[in-house]
């Protein structure tokens, strides 16, 4: 502080960068850790997001067994089952940064599975692809067939809950 007269020992970070620092002496370093916030002005997904990655230091992470290439075969095809196509899927879409962060045991998360999407995501991106797969598997553009009728079934029932997790999550209080 400017009208202490202590010799500055500690330092203190100005902000999250943790590149630049206050000096106090050692009063004024424990008022003002009291008051700082690393994450003030982070949204909540942004805190989630840099707990996940700095508890492996901010590094990529990967399997290291011999089972590793199976299992990234083996989620390329989930992946294409579930999207209806031959296509590779994009990275951002694959990437395993979510395992483990969110139970896949959720109606949430069934309801994403059905409709090929991953978190995160927008409602606008939901709705998106709900439309897609509708036009997809609508019985009049497609004539009858009992597969597709149940697989849009499934794509209407996966949509609702997904619109109402949304508004839910919409719902919630702003803890920042």
């Amino acid at each position: 502080m400017p009208e202490c007269k202590e010799c500055g020992e500690f330092k203190a970070p100005k902000d999250r960068g943790l590149k630049e620092y206050y000096w106090f002496c050692l009063p004024h370093i424990q008022e003002y850790n009291k008051a700082w916030d690393f994450f003030s002005g982070m949204s909540p997904a942004d805190i989630e997001h840099h707990i996940n990655t700095s508890t492996v230091w901010d590094r990529p992470t990967r399997r290291f067994d011999n089972m590793a290439a199976a299992a990234e075969a083996l989620k390329t095809k989930a992946w294409q089952a579930y999207n209806f196509t031959d296509d590779e899927p994009s990275k951002e879409r694959t990437s395993s940064s979510y395992s483990g962060q969110i139970s896949r045991n959720t109606p949430e998360m069934e309801a994403l599975a059905i409709m090929g999407l991953e978190p995160p995501i927008t409602l606008d991106e939901i709705k998106a692809k709900y439309k897609i797969l509708v036009k997809k598997h609508h019985p009049d553009h497609i004539g009858q067939n009992k597969e597709s009728e149940d697989l849009l079934k499934k794509i209407n029932m996966a949509y609702t809950v997904l619109k109402l997790a949304y508004q839910k999550f919409e719902d919630l209080p702003d803890l920042s």
